[in-house]
């Protein structure tokens, strides 16, 4: 896809799941399932080797860390990167690296050499977590987006799983210690080899692709991508920032230290040895870590972001306080009480942050800076895993286990209380709404100039409707005067549609634009509906009750017409409480429209007269409906205008 013209994003995000979006997720899957192999299996390869290399408690914690020191420094270098130089050629650097390191530790000679070649896997590692969210991402139609990026985001857990199994089966053949942990540490190679074909054939994301071509395009600026700038972005996004890098750091805190570190806590259980501590890690994985991911998976897309992560975080803090506080007495009662809470907090992390934290980043930035913000909040991640990773075995030394279970429980919840705060939802929406892109221009031109032609039929609607009670034209003039305005309003409509779905910018609020075109297009019906009533019934006398309906209904759209015309300037200071103003008094004249309804159809269900009964119920039923969706169109309004008038603030 290279060029703009063959990109059509309204299609690519309204598009049903199918083989290509699982193609992609497995590519970049497989990857991410590499990256959590290679991470992860250094805690059973530690087991293996302190003796081999004599390694002291700092040292065991440097070898388990240093890969996620890389990690840190991995997404900021390759998600500056992948912004400038696009996806899918940066993605080839991390390959390269993944493969190039794998088989360097395997074949470390010593202690410094193991801890450089990890530190250069750590790197491609990091820099692999942006590229692979924002790919999927911007290949994702927008309904499965988020259990698309989990899926890649979940093969982490089978590559987890895959470290720990690996290393049982070469323990139970009696494999030699000296060949096992090179063996644990080179297989990491094999799972990249197996994607190189597979990644020649992935192309440039449609939303890099219409970015990098509207960003050369040599027309207007109105009609090319929202360049922005480095501190506008952090004006409007420092909120997200801070939530998606907060929540993450806290998350890995503890996830990567307990991961990491399971085989070792595994001892404190009874376990001993080496294939003991491996074995139970192995067991807690498969039954509490991976079911997680896909229960996430599963529900990321129908309970949203926002409540999973609370949830999750929520969850983790409770069950990591309650091994705290009575941890000691389950050891030494029911030990297996302790493992199965002990699981919880892999299984809720799993369900919840460890799976929402990777998936946000890559919906709250525009395109322009989609790789690198979901690198910032990477390098967080993993900067706290790194930290935790390094000083796990010096707290459990000094501190105790318990003490650092309650310190991990408190973390949780921290994480919980930014979740809420900060971070928003984004289940089922467009990246152009997620990321609040570019929007700012279609606002101004498609709300600012087709909505009023589209106001101005309506208009006139309501004057035939108000000639007609008024006896000034026949039911016969009525009904063709508003059919021939619904089919010029039904033209604009389209026209509306088309162009939003045409549009050149990489990001259009499509659902926004076309939401309120659809409203009042319903008003526009609502209007004919009237009108054909009036000519198939020949309705010949007009009751006062009409003319009260027909005010109130009026002042409703005057409001709504005067909230289309404040779209014009989305800037103005006084724009939120004009419309907020404006809501609240239409919804008092649509209040007089639901009387008269009822006092209408009380009076006339009265009459003895069963056709005129069902003529007239028709006819009011109808008007009020006008109201109603007078008052639809308004809170439509409204959204966008929440939505979307911080955008224009302080802009030129």
């Amino acid at each position: 896809m290279a060029h703009s013209e063959s990109v059509n994003i309204s299609e690519i995000e309204g598009a049903k799941l199918n083989r290509k979006h699982i193609r992609i997720m497995l590519i970049s899957g497989m990857s991410f399932f590499t990256d959590a192999y290679d991470l992860f299996v250094i805690g059973v390869v530690l087991l293996m080797v302190r003796g081999l290399f004599d390694l002291s408690a700092l040292q065991l914690g440097m070898l388990a860390s240093i890969a996620l020191f890389g990690a840190a420094i991995g997404p900021i270098i390759f998600g500056y990167i992948g912004d400038k130089i696009g996806r899918k050629y940066t993605y080839w650097i991390t390959i390269i690296i993944l493969i190039v390191g794998a088989i360097g530790s395997a074949f470390s000679t010593g202690f410094l050499m193991l801890f450089a070649w990890r530190f250069i896997l750590g790197v491609g590692i990091g820099g692999d977590y942006p590229l692979s969210a924002t790919i999927v991402a911007e290949y994702a139609n927008k309904n499965d987006r988020g259990k698309l990026v989990a899926s890649t985001f979940a093969m982490q857990g089978f590559g987890i799983i895959a470290g720990a199994l690996i290393a049982v089966v070469l323990l139970y053949a009696h494999v030699p210690i000296q060949l096992a942990w090179r063996l644990l540490l080179g297989f990491g190679a094999v799972p990249t080899l197996t994607i190189l074909y597979a990644r020649t054939k992935l192309g440039e994301t449609p939303w890099y692709s219409l970015y990098t071509a509207n960003k050369s395009s040599k027309k207007d600026p109105k009609e090319r991508s929202y360049s922005i700038k480095p501190r506008e972005l952090l004006a409007k996004n420092w909120k997200y920032m801070v939530g998606t890098s907060v929540a993450w750091f806290l998350l890995d805190v503890s996830y990567y230290g307990t991961s990491i570190f399971t085989p070792y806590f595994t001892t404190f259980l009874g376990y001993t040895g080496i294939f003991g501590p491996t074995l139970a890690s192995a067991l807690l994985l498969v039954i509490a870590a991976v079911p997680g991911y896909w229960v996430a998976v599963a529900l990321i897309d129908r309970e949203g972001r926002k409540p999973i992560q609370s949830i999750g975080f929520l969850a983790m803090g409770i069950s990591f306080i309650v091994l705290a506080l009575v941890g000691s007495y389950l050891l030494s009662i029911i030990p297996l009480a302790f493992f199965i809470i002990y699981g919880l907090t892999f299984f809720f992390s799993n369900y919840g942050p460890n799976t929402t934290t990777y998936v946000y980043p890559a919906e709250l930035y525009p395109t322009q800076y989609r790789a690198r913000g979901h690198g910032i909040a990477s390098m967080s991640g993993k900067l706290g895993a790194a930290l935790s990773t390094l000083a796990f075995p010096v707290i459990l030394t000094q501190l105790g286990k318990y003490a650092l279970l309650g310190g991990l429980g408190i973390l949780a919840l921290a994480g919980f209380v930014v979740t809420m705060v900060l971070l928003p939802e984004t289940k089922r929406k467009s990246l152009s709404e997620t990321s609040r892109e570019n929007e700012i221009f279609l606002i101004t031109r498609a709300l600012g100039t087709e909505f009023e032609q589209l106001i101005g039929h309506i208009d006139k609607g309501f004057s035939y409707i108000d000639e007609r009670l008024r006896s000034k034209i026949s039911n016969k003039e009525f009904f063709d005067l508003v059919k021939g305005e619904e089919h010029e309003a039904d033209l604009v409509v389209h026209d509306i549609l088309d162009y939003i779905a045409n549009y050149r910018a990489s990001s259009i609020s499509y659902r926004d634009v076309s939401h309120l075109a659809e409203r009042l297009d319903d008003i526009m019906d609502g209007i004919e509906a009237i009108g054909s009533r009036f000519m198939i019934y020949e309705i010949k006398d007009v009751e006062k009750d009409m003319l009260g309906m027909e005010a109130a209904t009026e002042k409703c759209f005057a409001l709504l017409k005067d909230s289309i015309s404040v779209l014009n300037d989305l800037s103005a200071e006084e724009i939120i409480e004009k419309i907020r103003s404006n809501a609240i008094e239409a919804s008092k004249y649509e209040n007089d429209a639901d009387q008269i309804l009822r006092s209408s159809l009380r009076r006339i269900m009265k009459e003895t007269d069963i056709k005129r009964i069902i003529e007239y119920k028709e006819i009011y039923e109808h008007m009020e409906i006008l109201s109603d969706r007078c008052m639809d169109s308004i809170d439509v309004i409204n959204d966008v205008v929440i939505r979307y008038r911080y955008l224009t603030h302080g802009r030129s």
